[in-house]
């Protein structure tokens, strides 16, 4: 899990094949998913922040920051238009 938001949380998936013969992985793919918290009445529900406590986990928070506003930009801008 990268971060937290309001009701929603980015999470974080890579993607690695391993050869059986000798143990070697290689990085296929990687995404980001963003999942919403729903309540009973399948509207967005509030969820507990995680706090980030290692340089890598601060580094993927900040980055999940990053990423929100830039999309949330976009959203605006393609309303306006």
């Amino acid at each position: 899990m990268n971060r937290v938001f309001q009701t929603s949380m980015e999470v974080g998936v890579r993607v690695l094949v391993e050869d059986l013969l000798n143990g070697v992985q290689q990085h296929t793919s990687s995404a980001y998913l963003t999942f919403v918290a729903l309540d009973e009445q399948g509207k967005p529900s509030p969820i507990p922040p995680v706090i980030p406590e290692t340089e890598e986990e601060k580094r993927r928070f900040d980055d999940a920051g990053e990423r929100r506003e830039y999309r949330l930009a976009l959203r605006k801008r393609s309303r306006k238009s």
